[in-house]
């Protein structure tokens, strides 16, 4: 019997943003020219970049802070690897968010309003550039199922580590996830409230099983998020959390009819419509 269905439950599941919206430096290891999925959804193709460290020694250069900024690099920087002095010989080591800021991936240094630096300051610095990897040429990429693999004839080795940045995209459960649970959400409310298909079917019934189903989903949804390589724990604690409330909600609602149902009352006007029935048969 059908409580609920994949139209009722996808009514529930329109959220308009992702748990994060820019995901940044997460470590993903390619092997052979196998796919690695690294997010368990869609992501913006446009907004991925895939960069590794190349050098194990720091990159020096001088910058003067006259307008107050200085673009230290062309490229991105590895986060926390710059060091900002007043020389070569390290005579004044400045302190950064004291002294000065990093947008790291802009390779923009600028200095803070408070701290010893000035318009007339020259600064050298050091730190770790990241080198980027090109789609096509040295991997490709899989923006619909957030997968990535590495293509033989590019520049990444086999079994190296990268570093990934993306912007991941809201996509509805999948058709498949959603029937599924709707399936096994109308089988479990029939079980424990209607096993023998006799009551009829109402909106309170029809609101249990879509709750069920949204557990159901939520849950299907937090393993996805733990299971990926993302691992991301908080966001599987958003779902695990969404799927206890729908079931305490659909909990609450079972006992009700159930209550409803199987009143004293309630059941010997059935039994006396049941006889009824079976007299005008005979």
């Amino acid at each position: 019997m059908s409580y609920t269905s994949a139209e009722q439950v996808r009514c529930h599941l329109i959220v308009p943003y992702p748990i994060e919206d820019r995901v940044a430096d997460q470590s993903v290891t390619l092997s052979g020219g196998d796919y690695v999925s690294f997010y368990g959804g869609a992501i913006e193709s446009s907004s991925v970049r895939v960069k590794s460290i190349k050098s194990q020694k720091p990159t020096r250069t001088t910058v003067s802070l006259s307008e107050g900024a200085a673009v230290v690099t062309g490229s991105m920087i590895v986060p926390g690897s710059l060091v900002a002095a007043s020389d070569s010989s390290l005579g004044t080591v400045y302190v950064e968010n004291v002294d000065y800021v990093v947008d790291y991936s802009g390779g923009v240094l600028t200095m803070k309003a408070g701290g010893v630096l000035d318009s007339n300051s020259q600064v050298t610095v050091w730190f770790f550039p990241y080198a980027l990897y090109q789609e096509g040429s040295d991997y490709a990429l899989d923006p619909s199922g957030g997968r990535i693999r590495r293509l033989s004839s590019g520049s990444i080795a086999d079994g190296e580590t990268v570093r990934l940045d993306y912007n991941p995209v809201y996509v509805s459960v999948a058709d498949e996830i959603v029937e599924n649970a709707v399936a096994m959400a109308n089988g479990l409310v029939e079980t424990e409230v209607d096993p023998e298909r006799q009551f009829e079917v109402n909106l309170t019934l029809g609101a249990a099983a879509t709750y069920r189903a949204l557990e159901i989903v939520c849950r299907a949804a937090a393993s996805r998020e733990l299971t990926s390589q993302r691992a991301q724990d908080k966001a599987a604690s958003v779902w695990i959390k969404l799927a206890d409330d729908y079931a305490g909600r659909s909990d609450l609602l079972l006992r009700r009819i159930g209550t409803h149902y199987f009143s004293p009352g309630l059941v010997c006007t059935r039994l006396l419509r049941l006889g009824a029935a079976l007299a005008r048969r005979t």
